[in-house]
């Protein structure tokens, strides 16, 4: 069976981090992005860091990007690099 790499937006918020667990718990190579703009928006209380650090020592088939996705040129070149199988936008 062949090995899905997959690409999770809004990886360290709640739905994008059960995305990124499900399915590394299946041993699939997960890379996520954020640039935790919650903590911007709502200070240390909306900080997501905590859960970004949580995925990546549960799970080593999970790989952070630190990558704000309203910059298209840099989405655009992330996912031309990486070339996912599929991708989740959360």
């Amino acid at each position: 069976m062949t090995r899905v790499k997959l690409l999770v937006t809004g990886s360290s918020g709640l739905i994008g981090s059960e995305v990124v667990a499900f399915f590394a718990s299946r041993g699939e190579e997960v890379h996520g992005v954020d640039n935790n703009q919650r903590a911007d928006f709502f200070g240390p209380g909306g900080d997501t860091r905590w859960n970004q650090h949580r995925l990546a020592k549960a799970f080593p088939s999970f790989f952070h990007h630190e990558l704000d996705i309203r910059d298209r040129s840099s989405v655009i070149a992330f996912i031309e690099k990486l070339k996912p199988t599929a991708i989740v936008h959360t």
